[in-house]
């Protein structure tokens, strides 16, 4: 059987693909997990969830510096970076376990793997999913995709699937979510002559409402300052690959924003939310 990462460069290509190496001096902080991740071939992408670019430095303490940011944490200094979910960044630590922090706020780290050849495979495995889900119009079909998938992201590493709030299970409840539940948002913004008008737009699979409402608008030349509100059906959430509370916060800092159900910091709160969401939907619907 051929390696995960012979079969990444199969599928991904030469010019698609990261090699990783191990440190050039055993005494770096970051060479213990350099060295668990020497030979690695990852995807540079796996679009939402993961990106990585051939010149980002390996080692997190260094990319953090060229970033410009300072780990939260010196136990961090010795972590290998592969890569990030559009906001964590995804390192490899020393024990060879895979996890995700988010570097310059207070939020818990999110355990992905127990190995980065386990990840890698996982990559592999999501890519095939969002192609083969993206690729049909039978739901059978494409929900036999998923469970497949799932059931083998659990029997390759358990540990992975621990917690529900791990890294692996937050991304198959995004896909899952986005791919069963219709949802919109809309911005409000004012045009050159002051007039306030309103963009609405649905999410589809891996693409949330907020995503898409915004791409709209900033393809039609609008810009940032220029939107004042922004509803969104459910509320901004924090889910790998997307994190619409974090980049609406930073990039419409003097927008309100406003949601019909919560998206809460939990798998049953976020059910919750999504339950709220189909009810609110039912009970207009049966209104008109």
């Amino acid at each position: 059987m051929t390696s995960p990462s012979d079969r990444i460069a199969a599928r991904f290509g030469r010019a698609g693909v990261r090699h990783f190496e191990a440190a050039t001096s055993p005494v770096l902080p970051e060479a213990a997990a350099l060295a668990r991740v020497d030979g690695l071939v990852l995807p540079l992408g796996v679009k939402p969830y993961f990106h990585t670019l051939l010149d980002e430095p390996a080692a997190l303490r260094e990319y953090a510096a060229s970033t410009g940011t300072e780990l939260d944490d010196a136990v961090q200094l010795s972590w290998a970076r592969l890569g990030s979910d559009r906001a964590f960044d995804l390192c490899v630590t020393p024990d060879g376990d895979v996890r995700g922090v988010l570097i310059g706020y207070d939020e818990p780290e999110r355990f992905v793997n127990s190995s980065a050849e386990a990840f890698a495979e996982g990559l592999l495995r999501l890519d095939l999913l969002l192609e083969n889900i993206a690729g049909t119009d039978d739901p059978d079909e494409a929900f036999a995709a998923f469970e497949e998938t799932e059931q083998a992201l659990r029997a390759a590493d358990p540990q992975s699937f621990a917690d529900s709030e791990n890294w692996w299970p937050l991304v198959l409840e995004d896909i899952r979510t986005t791919a069963g539940v219709e949802a919109f948002a809309t911005f409000e913004f004012l045009t050159p002559a002051g007039e306030k008008q309103l963009v609405t737009r649905s999410g589809a699979i891996c693409v949330h409402p907020e995503e898409r409402t915004w791409s709209a608008m900033y393809a039609a030349g609008i810009e940032p300052e220029q939107v004042t509100r922004i509803h969104t059906e459910l509320q901004a959430c924090f889910m790998p690959g997307h994190y619409c509370a974090l980049w609406l916060e930073l990039m419409f800092p003097d927008s309100v924003l406003t949601h019909n159900a919560p998206y809460g910091d939990t798998a049953a709160d976020r059910a919750e939310g999504i339950r709220r969401l189909r009810e609110h939907a039912d009970r207009t619907s049966g209104e008109r």
